[in-house]
């Protein structure tokens, strides 16, 4: 798997071809879903942030329109081309919603070694389990496993010395509000606390070193 990663670049200046006679996708679905991917990688790169950062799993669960009359993208490029998307944004750390199962980073360049021994790893936020709440109120478990997917990507960059690729802040774990659930079952809402408690915690000392 010697692929580059995608740039924003790569999204921008994607072609399909187009098919008039035969189902296509609708061209406006497909360009309005690469905007989205395209915004995500430039966020990923340190740009300026647009919008909720995409998943690979809203990119493999994207539906678009068909057309049979007016040109449309032809279907299995646009696939194939999403494969690659997908693929690429779970080995950053953007992969299931949900499922929390992403694959860690490859490490391929040696990383710099962080300041401090961490007390919280990527892996620990992988595996990281919730008590889930069924009568009284819990948090709203896909937001809270979407957030942690993002915990666990930019402890990853920090750990490879790359905070320009991190994603969270230590401020913005401890502003995140989740919804609530009452009538289905959600995340014990204290035990989701106090694991942001350590996860700010850790954080803050990537951004304060010394």
């Amino acid at each position: 798997m010697g692929t580059m990663p995608l740039t924003p670049a790569d999204i921008r200046e994607k072609k399909f071809h187009t098919v008039r006679l035969r189902p296509g996708y609708n061209e406006e679905d497909v360009d309005a879903l690469l905007d989205r991917i395209e915004a995500t990688l430039v966020a990923l790169e340190g740009g300026p942030r647009t919008g909720p950062l995409i998943t690979a799993d809203e990119v493999r669960n994207s539906r678009f329109r068909t057309t049979r009359l007016s040109p449309g993208y032809r279907e299995e490029e646009v696939d194939d081309f999403l494969d690659l998307v997908v693929a690429d944004l779970a080995g950053r750390g953007l992969g299931r919603a949900g499922g929390r199962r992403t694959p860690p980073l490859p490490d391929t360049a040696a990383p710099r070694r962080p300041t401090h021994r961490p007390d919280l790893t990527p892996r620990d936020v992988r595996e990281q389990q919730f008590a889930t709440t069924r009568l009284t109120t819990g948090y709203n478990e896909q937001e809270v496993d979407d957030f942690l997917d993002r915990a666990e990507f930019t402890l990853e960059a920090l750990q490879q010395g790359r905070p320009d690729r991190a994603t969270l802040t230590a401020a913005e774990v401890e502003r995140v509000q989740f919804s609530t659930t009452r009538a289905r079952p959600g995340y014990d809402p204290a035990q989701v606390d106090r694991f942001l408690d350590a996860l700010a915690e850790e954080l803050r000392r990537y951004e304060q070193p010394g």
